[in-house]
Protein backbone atom coordinates (compact mmCIF):
# COMPACT_ATOMS: atom_id res chain seq x y z
CA UNK A 1 0.00 0.00 0.00
CA UNK A 2 1.34 2.86 -0.97
CA UNK A 3 1.71 5.74 1.75
CA UNK A 4 -0.54 8.94 0.68
CA UNK A 5 1.99 11.87 0.43
CA UNK A 6 -0.27 14.78 0.27
CA UNK A 7 -0.32 17.88 -2.51
CA UNK A 8 2.62 18.33 -4.45
CA UNK A 9 3.33 22.25 -4.12
CA UNK A 10 5.18 23.77 -7.05
CA UNK A 11 7.31 27.00 -6.72
CA UNK A 12 8.10 29.08 -9.96
CA UNK A 13 11.15 31.39 -9.71
CA UNK A 14 10.88 34.47 -10.59
CA UNK A 15 12.78 35.98 -13.45
CA UNK A 16 15.05 38.94 -13.01
CA UNK A 17 14.63 41.37 -15.38
CA UNK A 18 17.23 42.97 -17.10
CA UNK A 19 18.55 46.94 -16.88
CA UNK A 20 16.92 47.59 -20.52
CA UNK A 21 13.31 46.52 -19.58
CA UNK A 22 13.66 48.90 -16.36
CA UNK A 23 15.02 52.14 -19.00
CA UNK A 24 12.16 51.61 -20.97
CA UNK A 25 9.63 51.69 -18.32
CA UNK A 26 10.71 54.76 -16.54
CA UNK A 27 10.83 56.43 -20.37
CA UNK A 28 7.16 55.23 -20.93
CA UNK A 29 6.02 56.63 -17.32
CA UNK A 30 7.97 60.16 -18.33
CA UNK A 31 6.62 60.11 -21.85
CA UNK A 32 2.77 59.56 -20.33
CA UNK A 33 3.12 62.80 -17.88
CA UNK A 34 4.73 65.01 -20.58
CA UNK A 35 1.52 64.61 -22.68
CA UNK A 36 -1.07 64.64 -20.49
CA UNK A 37 0.61 68.12 -19.16
CA UNK A 38 0.72 69.49 -23.20
CA UNK A 39 -2.57 68.44 -23.59
CA UNK A 40 -3.57 69.94 -20.59
CA UNK A 41 -1.86 73.27 -21.77
CA UNK A 42 -3.73 73.75 -25.14
CA UNK A 43 -6.92 72.00 -24.30
CA UNK A 44 -7.86 73.30 -20.67
CA UNK A 45 -5.13 76.16 -19.78
CA UNK A 46 -4.89 78.34 -23.03
CA UNK A 47 -8.83 78.76 -23.57
CA UNK A 48 -9.22 79.71 -19.99
CA UNK A 49 -6.68 82.33 -20.39
CA UNK A 50 -8.23 83.73 -24.08
CA UNK A 51 -11.49 83.87 -22.14
CA UNK A 52 -9.57 85.95 -19.14
CA UNK A 53 -7.99 88.34 -21.22
CA UNK A 54 -11.00 89.25 -23.17
CA UNK A 55 -12.88 89.77 -19.99
CA UNK A 56 -10.53 92.30 -19.63
CA UNK A 57 -10.17 94.23 -22.50
CA UNK A 58 -14.03 94.11 -23.34
CA UNK A 59 -15.67 94.82 -19.68
CA UNK A 60 -18.16 96.25 -21.35
CA UNK A 61 -19.23 92.55 -23.25
CA UNK A 62 -19.76 90.33 -20.17
CA UNK A 63 -22.72 88.80 -19.75
CA UNK A 64 -23.66 86.59 -17.17
CA UNK A 65 -27.06 84.10 -16.90
CA UNK A 66 -27.16 85.27 -12.77
CA UNK A 67 -28.91 88.21 -12.64
CA UNK A 68 -28.42 88.15 -8.89
CA UNK A 69 -24.94 90.43 -8.98
CA UNK A 70 -24.01 92.09 -5.35
CA UNK A 71 -24.13 95.83 -5.22
CA UNK A 72 -20.33 95.91 -4.59
CA UNK A 73 -20.06 95.04 -8.43
CA UNK A 74 -21.94 97.81 -9.11
CA UNK A 75 -20.33 99.89 -7.37
CA UNK A 76 -16.65 99.39 -8.55
CA UNK A 77 -18.07 99.36 -12.48
CA UNK A 78 -19.43 103.03 -11.76
CA UNK A 79 -16.25 103.94 -10.07
CA UNK A 80 -13.77 102.74 -12.71
CA UNK A 81 -15.98 104.46 -15.45
CA UNK A 82 -17.55 107.18 -14.11
CA UNK A 83 -14.58 109.83 -15.45
CA UNK A 84 -14.98 108.82 -19.07
CA UNK A 85 -18.61 107.69 -19.92
CA UNK A 86 -21.35 109.39 -19.31
CA UNK A 87 -23.77 106.63 -19.16
CA UNK A 88 -22.72 102.82 -18.74
CA UNK A 89 -25.49 99.98 -19.12
CA UNK A 90 -24.77 96.43 -17.03
CA UNK A 91 -27.23 94.30 -19.23
CA UNK A 92 -27.80 92.37 -16.29
CA UNK A 93 -30.79 94.35 -14.48
CA UNK A 94 -29.38 97.42 -13.17
CA UNK A 95 -28.69 100.56 -15.09
CA UNK A 96 -25.66 102.93 -13.65
CA UNK A 97 -26.06 106.51 -15.07
CA UNK A 98 -23.27 109.11 -14.41
CA UNK A 99 -23.64 112.44 -14.91
CA UNK A 100 -20.23 114.38 -15.75
CA UNK A 101 -20.24 118.15 -15.39
CA UNK A 102 -17.12 119.64 -18.44
CA UNK A 103 -15.79 122.00 -15.13
CA UNK A 104 -13.16 119.83 -12.94
CA UNK A 105 -13.70 122.65 -10.20
CA UNK A 106 -15.79 123.35 -8.10
CA UNK A 107 -16.82 126.18 -10.07
CA UNK A 108 -20.03 124.78 -11.87
CA UNK A 109 -22.96 122.65 -10.94
CA UNK A 110 -23.98 120.10 -10.35
CA UNK A 111 -21.49 118.16 -9.06
CA UNK A 112 -20.54 114.74 -10.19
CA UNK A 113 -22.97 112.27 -8.93
CA UNK A 114 -23.80 108.33 -9.34
CA UNK A 115 -27.48 107.20 -9.47
CA UNK A 116 -28.17 103.43 -9.43
CA UNK A 117 -31.73 102.35 -10.58
CA UNK A 118 -33.19 99.07 -11.42
CA UNK A 119 -34.77 98.33 -14.46
CA UNK A 120 -35.58 95.47 -16.97
CA UNK A 121 -33.08 93.92 -18.48
CA UNK A 122 -32.08 95.13 -21.72
CA UNK A 123 -29.99 94.10 -25.22
CA UNK A 124 -26.57 94.78 -24.47
CA UNK A 125 -25.48 98.06 -24.11
CA UNK A 126 -22.81 99.87 -26.39
CA UNK A 127 -20.83 103.08 -25.79
CA UNK A 128 -20.91 105.36 -27.49
CA UNK A 129 -19.01 108.50 -27.52
CA UNK A 130 -19.55 111.46 -29.38
CA UNK A 131 -17.21 114.45 -30.62
CA UNK A 132 -18.00 118.04 -32.75
CA UNK A 133 -16.33 119.10 -35.18
CA UNK A 134 -14.04 122.08 -34.19
CA UNK A 135 -15.49 125.74 -34.48
CA UNK A 136 -13.12 128.10 -35.46
CA UNK A 137 -13.00 131.59 -33.55
CA UNK A 138 -12.86 133.45 -37.11
CA UNK A 139 -15.71 136.32 -37.47
CA UNK A 140 -15.50 138.78 -40.59
CA UNK A 141 -17.72 141.22 -41.86
CA UNK A 142 -19.81 143.87 -39.38
CA UNK A 143 -20.47 143.04 -35.84
CA UNK A 144 -23.26 144.89 -34.04
CA UNK A 145 -23.26 145.33 -30.34
CA UNK A 146 -26.62 144.36 -28.11
CA UNK A 147 -27.64 145.82 -24.88
CA UNK A 148 -28.52 144.58 -21.88
CA UNK A 149 -32.35 145.03 -22.64
CA UNK A 150 -32.14 143.98 -25.96
CA UNK A 151 -31.31 140.48 -24.09
CA UNK A 152 -34.16 140.42 -21.29
CA UNK A 153 -35.88 137.76 -22.95
CA UNK A 154 -36.16 135.89 -26.10
CA UNK A 155 -38.49 137.21 -27.52
CA UNK A 156 -36.88 140.45 -26.96
CA UNK A 157 -33.38 139.23 -28.66
CA UNK A 158 -35.67 137.99 -31.68
CA UNK A 159 -37.29 141.39 -32.14
CA UNK A 160 -33.84 143.02 -32.36
CA UNK A 161 -32.38 140.12 -34.60
CA UNK A 162 -34.71 140.60 -36.83
CA UNK A 163 -34.32 144.38 -37.30
CA UNK A 164 -30.40 144.30 -37.59
CA UNK A 165 -29.20 144.39 -41.23
CA UNK A 166 -25.41 144.57 -42.91
CA UNK A 167 -23.99 142.66 -40.19
CA UNK A 168 -22.96 138.95 -39.51
CA UNK A 169 -22.93 139.05 -36.16
CA UNK A 170 -23.77 140.47 -32.99
CA UNK A 171 -21.79 140.97 -29.34
CA UNK A 172 -23.87 139.68 -26.48
CA UNK A 173 -23.11 141.43 -22.97
CA UNK A 174 -23.02 138.46 -20.79
CA UNK A 175 -21.08 139.95 -18.34
CA UNK A 176 -21.38 143.70 -17.35
CA UNK A 177 -19.40 146.41 -15.86
CA UNK A 178 -20.15 146.25 -12.13
CA UNK A 179 -19.85 142.25 -12.38
CA UNK A 180 -23.55 141.42 -13.42
CA UNK A 181 -23.62 137.91 -15.38
CA UNK A 182 -26.76 138.54 -17.95
CA UNK A 183 -27.58 134.75 -18.64
CA UNK A 184 -28.13 131.67 -16.03
CA UNK A 185 -24.61 130.66 -15.46
CA UNK A 186 -24.21 127.26 -13.70
CA UNK A 187 -20.85 128.31 -12.57
CA UNK A 188 -21.85 127.75 -8.99
CA UNK A 189 -19.71 130.74 -7.24
CA UNK A 190 -21.49 133.78 -9.92
CA UNK A 191 -24.91 131.99 -8.64
CA UNK A 192 -24.31 132.42 -4.44
CA UNK A 193 -22.26 135.83 -5.21
CA UNK A 194 -25.87 137.45 -6.41
CA UNK A 195 -24.07 138.21 -9.86
CA UNK A 196 -26.60 136.28 -11.89
CA UNK A 197 -29.60 138.10 -12.96
CA UNK A 198 -31.48 136.22 -15.64
CA UNK A 199 -32.64 133.23 -16.20
CA UNK A 200 -32.41 132.67 -19.96
CA UNK A 201 -30.22 129.57 -20.54
CA UNK A 202 -27.00 130.56 -22.45
CA UNK A 203 -27.90 128.20 -24.65
CA UNK A 204 -30.87 129.33 -25.84
CA UNK A 205 -29.38 132.47 -26.36
CA UNK A 206 -27.00 131.12 -28.61
CA UNK A 207 -29.54 129.17 -30.68
CA UNK A 208 -31.54 132.09 -31.24
CA UNK A 209 -28.55 133.91 -32.82
CA UNK A 210 -27.84 131.28 -35.01
CA UNK A 211 -31.04 131.01 -36.33
CA UNK A 212 -31.91 134.01 -37.06
CA UNK A 213 -28.52 134.05 -39.34
CA UNK A 214 -25.93 135.69 -37.26
CA UNK A 215 -22.29 134.50 -35.60
CA UNK A 216 -22.81 135.38 -31.37
CA UNK A 217 -19.91 137.23 -30.23
CA UNK A 218 -19.32 137.43 -25.94
CA UNK A 219 -18.58 140.61 -24.52
CA UNK A 220 -17.16 140.20 -21.02
CA UNK A 221 -16.37 142.85 -18.40
CA UNK A 222 -13.33 141.41 -16.23
CA UNK A 223 -12.15 143.18 -13.09
CA UNK A 224 -14.50 146.34 -12.84
CA UNK A 225 -16.68 144.22 -10.79
CA UNK A 226 -18.13 145.00 -7.73
CA UNK A 227 -20.65 142.23 -6.93
CA UNK A 228 -18.53 139.28 -6.48
CA UNK A 229 -15.74 140.22 -4.40
CA UNK A 230 -18.30 141.19 -1.59
CA UNK A 231 -19.10 137.47 -1.10
CA UNK A 232 -15.61 136.34 -2.16
CA UNK A 233 -13.25 138.89 0.02
CA UNK A 234 -9.91 137.06 -1.52
CA UNK A 235 -10.45 137.34 -4.86
CA UNK A 236 -10.88 141.78 -3.65
CA UNK A 237 -7.68 143.66 -3.13
CA UNK A 238 -6.39 142.59 0.22
CA UNK A 239 -4.89 144.78 2.60
CA UNK A 240 -1.08 144.99 3.34
CA UNK A 241 -1.02 144.43 6.61
CA UNK A 242 -2.52 141.17 6.90
CA UNK A 243 -5.17 141.52 9.18
CA UNK A 244 -7.48 144.68 7.97
CA UNK A 245 -8.97 142.60 4.64
CA UNK A 246 -10.49 144.26 1.61
CA UNK A 247 -9.88 147.47 0.18
CA UNK A 248 -12.48 149.69 -0.54
CA UNK A 249 -13.22 152.20 -3.01
CA UNK A 250 -14.38 154.27 -0.55
CA UNK A 251 -15.66 154.68 3.29
CA UNK A 252 -18.19 151.79 4.04
CA UNK A 253 -20.82 154.49 5.20
CA UNK A 254 -20.01 156.21 1.63
CA UNK A 255 -20.90 153.49 -0.62
CA UNK A 256 -17.40 152.11 -0.63
CA UNK A 257 -16.61 149.12 -3.33
CA UNK A 258 -14.43 146.27 -3.14
CA UNK A 259 -12.99 145.34 -6.95
CA UNK A 260 -12.03 141.94 -8.18
CA UNK A 261 -7.77 141.92 -8.12
CA UNK A 262 -6.19 140.59 -11.05
CA UNK A 263 -3.25 139.31 -8.68
CA UNK A 264 -6.01 137.12 -7.01
CA UNK A 265 -6.25 133.56 -7.61
CA UNK A 266 -9.97 133.73 -6.96
CA UNK A 267 -10.39 136.24 -9.56
CA UNK A 268 -8.62 134.06 -12.33
CA UNK A 269 -10.57 131.03 -11.74
CA UNK A 270 -14.01 133.10 -11.63
CA UNK A 271 -13.36 134.56 -15.23
CA UNK A 272 -11.66 131.53 -16.16
CA UNK A 273 -14.69 129.98 -15.35
CA UNK A 274 -17.18 132.19 -17.45
CA UNK A 275 -14.61 131.46 -20.37
CA UNK A 276 -14.80 128.10 -20.71
CA UNK A 277 -18.49 128.01 -20.19
CA UNK A 278 -19.25 130.74 -22.88
CA UNK A 279 -16.67 129.11 -24.97
CA UNK A 280 -18.27 125.38 -24.26
CA UNK A 281 -21.62 127.36 -25.79
CA UNK A 282 -20.52 127.82 -29.21
CA UNK A 283 -19.82 131.43 -28.77
CA UNK A 284 -16.03 131.12 -29.75
CA UNK A 285 -14.84 135.17 -29.34
CA UNK A 286 -14.98 136.82 -26.20
CA UNK A 287 -14.16 140.89 -26.10
CA UNK A 288 -12.58 141.24 -22.53
CA UNK A 289 -13.51 144.79 -21.08
CA UNK A 290 -13.35 146.95 -18.17
CA UNK A 291 -9.31 145.63 -17.59
CA UNK A 292 -8.21 148.17 -15.46
CA UNK A 293 -7.09 149.36 -11.83
CA UNK A 294 -9.39 151.05 -9.97
CA UNK A 295 -8.63 154.96 -9.68
CA UNK A 296 -6.38 154.74 -6.05
CA UNK A 297 -5.70 157.27 -4.15
CA UNK A 298 -1.98 157.80 -2.65
CA UNK A 299 -2.81 156.23 0.33
CA UNK A 300 -4.78 153.31 -1.26
CA UNK A 301 -1.39 152.50 -2.99
CA UNK A 302 0.51 152.33 0.41
CA UNK A 303 -2.26 150.13 2.27
CA UNK A 304 -1.92 147.57 -0.69
CA UNK A 305 1.31 147.56 -0.81
CA UNK A 306 4.04 146.81 -3.51
CA UNK A 307 1.60 144.84 -5.85
CA UNK A 308 -0.08 148.19 -7.10
CA UNK A 309 2.72 150.35 -6.62
CA UNK A 310 4.96 148.30 -8.88
CA UNK A 311 5.58 150.01 -12.01
CA UNK A 312 5.09 146.51 -13.74
CA UNK A 313 1.80 145.98 -11.95
CA UNK A 314 0.55 146.42 -15.40
CA UNK A 315 1.91 142.37 -15.90
CA UNK A 316 -1.54 141.46 -13.20
CA UNK A 317 -3.91 142.39 -16.35
CA UNK A 318 -2.03 141.23 -19.29
CA UNK A 319 -1.37 137.86 -17.61
CA UNK A 320 -5.35 137.67 -16.40
CA UNK A 321 -5.96 138.22 -20.51
CA UNK A 322 -3.60 135.74 -21.92
CA UNK A 323 -5.07 132.92 -19.21
CA UNK A 324 -8.49 133.51 -20.30
CA UNK A 325 -7.28 133.26 -23.70
CA UNK A 326 -5.48 130.07 -22.68
CA UNK A 327 -8.72 129.12 -21.43
CA UNK A 328 -10.92 130.22 -24.85
CA UNK A 329 -8.15 128.78 -27.06
CA UNK A 330 -8.77 125.29 -25.41
CA UNK A 331 -12.58 125.20 -26.84
CA UNK A 332 -11.18 126.43 -30.05
CA UNK A 333 -11.96 129.92 -28.99
CA UNK A 334 -10.21 133.32 -28.70
CA UNK A 335 -10.26 136.55 -26.66
CA UNK A 336 -9.96 139.71 -27.94
CA UNK A 337 -9.03 143.23 -25.93
CA UNK A 338 -11.25 146.32 -25.72
CA UNK A 339 -9.39 149.52 -25.85
CA UNK A 340 -10.38 153.02 -26.73
CA UNK A 341 -8.50 154.92 -29.48
CA UNK A 342 -7.43 157.80 -27.61
CA UNK A 343 -5.96 155.29 -24.92
CA UNK A 344 -4.17 153.45 -27.52
CA UNK A 345 -2.80 157.05 -28.86
CA UNK A 346 -2.25 158.60 -25.56
CA UNK A 347 -0.13 155.63 -24.11
CA UNK A 348 -2.38 155.99 -21.17
CA UNK A 349 -3.72 152.19 -21.05
CA UNK A 350 -2.05 150.12 -18.65
CA UNK A 351 -3.16 146.66 -19.87
CA UNK A 352 -2.43 147.62 -23.65
CA UNK A 353 1.04 146.54 -24.18
CA UNK A 354 0.95 144.48 -27.51
CA UNK A 355 4.51 143.30 -26.72
CA UNK A 356 2.48 140.67 -24.27
CA UNK A 357 -0.33 139.86 -26.81
CA UNK A 358 0.94 138.43 -29.50
CA UNK A 359 -1.27 138.58 -32.54
CA UNK A 360 -4.59 138.93 -30.27
CA UNK A 361 -6.93 141.59 -31.22
CA UNK A 362 -8.02 144.76 -29.78
CA UNK A 363 -11.07 146.29 -30.28
CA UNK A 364 -10.25 149.93 -30.88
CA UNK A 365 -13.64 151.68 -29.66
CA UNK A 366 -13.28 154.74 -31.59
CA UNK A 367 -15.25 158.08 -29.83
CA UNK A 368 -14.96 160.85 -32.49
CA UNK A 369 -15.94 163.07 -29.75
CA UNK A 370 -12.50 162.98 -28.72
CA UNK A 371 -10.91 163.71 -31.73
CA UNK A 372 -12.35 166.99 -33.22
CA UNK A 373 -11.36 167.61 -36.86
CA UNK A 374 -10.25 164.35 -37.41
CA UNK A 375 -11.88 161.08 -39.61
CA UNK A 376 -12.33 157.98 -38.85
CA UNK A 377 -9.54 156.67 -40.99
CA UNK A 378 -6.94 159.29 -39.39
CA UNK A 379 -7.52 157.84 -36.21
CA UNK A 380 -7.25 154.64 -36.91
CA UNK A 381 -3.61 155.50 -38.83
CA UNK A 382 -2.53 156.53 -35.78
CA UNK A 383 -3.53 153.13 -33.36
CA UNK A 384 -2.00 151.26 -36.07
CA UNK A 385 1.43 152.64 -35.36
CA UNK A 386 1.25 151.44 -31.96
CA UNK A 387 -0.44 147.80 -31.76
CA UNK A 388 2.72 146.18 -33.30
CA UNK A 389 1.86 143.12 -34.25
CA UNK A 390 -1.77 142.84 -32.69
CA UNK A 391 -4.70 143.02 -34.86
CA UNK A 392 -7.07 146.09 -35.01
CA UNK A 393 -10.52 145.10 -34.89
CA UNK A 394 -12.53 148.82 -35.52
CA UNK A 395 -15.27 149.86 -33.14
CA UNK A 396 -17.36 153.22 -33.92
CA UNK A 397 -19.54 154.24 -30.98
CA UNK A 398 -22.50 155.18 -32.93
CA UNK A 399 -23.47 158.25 -30.18
CA UNK A 400 -20.79 160.22 -31.49
CA UNK A 401 -21.33 160.19 -35.01
CA UNK A 402 -24.54 161.24 -37.00
CA UNK A 403 -26.24 158.46 -39.25
CA UNK A 404 -24.89 159.14 -41.70
CA UNK A 405 -21.50 159.07 -40.01
CA UNK A 406 -22.05 155.55 -38.97
CA UNK A 407 -22.22 154.08 -42.84
CA UNK A 408 -19.29 156.53 -43.76
CA UNK A 409 -17.23 154.48 -40.53
CA UNK A 410 -18.41 151.17 -42.23
CA UNK A 411 -16.74 152.15 -45.64
CA UNK A 412 -13.91 153.47 -44.00
CA UNK A 413 -12.97 150.11 -42.51
CA UNK A 414 -13.70 148.29 -45.71
CA UNK A 415 -11.66 150.63 -48.10
CA UNK A 416 -8.99 150.08 -45.81
CA UNK A 417 -9.04 146.34 -45.71
CA UNK A 418 -10.75 145.89 -41.91
CA UNK A 419 -12.57 142.01 -42.05
CA UNK A 420 -14.09 142.61 -39.25
CA UNK A 421 -15.40 145.63 -37.90
CA UNK A 422 -18.05 146.65 -35.28
CA UNK A 423 -20.86 148.89 -34.45
CA UNK A 424 -21.17 149.92 -30.84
Amino acid sequence: MKKNKGMKIYKQRKKKRGNNYQILSILGTVSLVFGAGIFGYYVIAVPIRDVIQSLRENPDTVTTQNSEISEVEFTTAATTYDKVFEDIKITTGTRVTVPVTSEVSDETLPPVTTVVTEEVTEAPATTVVTTTSPVTAVVKGGCYYLSVSDITDLDSLASKLDSISGCSSVAVPLKTTGGYVNYASSVRTAALSGAVRSDISLNDIVNLINEKGFTPVAELSTIADNIYPVTYKKSAYQFDDGYTGEWLDNKPESGGKPWLSPFSSETIDYLSALVDEITSAGIKSVICTDTYFPPFREKDLNYIGELVKSENRYKGLTELINKLNDKAVSNGGKTMISVSASEIINSSSEVFKPEEFGSMSVVVNINMNEFNGETVSSVLKKVSEKTGNMKIVPCIIKESVADSGVSNAINGFKTMGYELYMIK
